[in-house]
């Protein structure tokens, strides 16, 4: 079974230390350099903002195993990147996962 982690975020412009897309790619990086399997990562703002409700950002990946995401979450690194991009900066976060080896429904 494939994870797919995908957290859907709304930052606080007047705390961010950066301009937001360099905030997006330091956040890709900084998840890049944790040592845990994981693909097709992504970090980024919507393309159209009328529908997100606020969130203004996504990071999605996918994991092959449960037991890796469950490092990634663990892993100092990744602490350290909630440290940064967290509270207060985070203002709210809506995290899920889901099975991203399931069929793709047909619309």
């Amino acid at each position: 079974m494939v994870i797919l982690h995908v957290a859907l975020a709304k930052l606080d412009p007047a705390l961010l230390k950066e301009p937001r897309e360099e905030a997006f790619r330091n956040i890709h990086r900084m998840i890049a350099d944790i040592p845990v399997p994981k693909h097709d990562v992504r970090v980024g703002a919507p393309i159209i903002g009328a529908t997100t409700r606020g969130y203004d950002i996504i990071l999605s990946m996918k994991f092959d195993k449960i037991d890796d995401f469950k490092a990634y979450l663990a892993h100092p690194k990744h602490l350290e990147l909630l440290k940064r991009y967290g509270p207060p900066l985070l203002r709210d976060m809506i995290s899920y996962q889901v099975d991203g080896t399931a069929p793709q429904s047909k619309l």
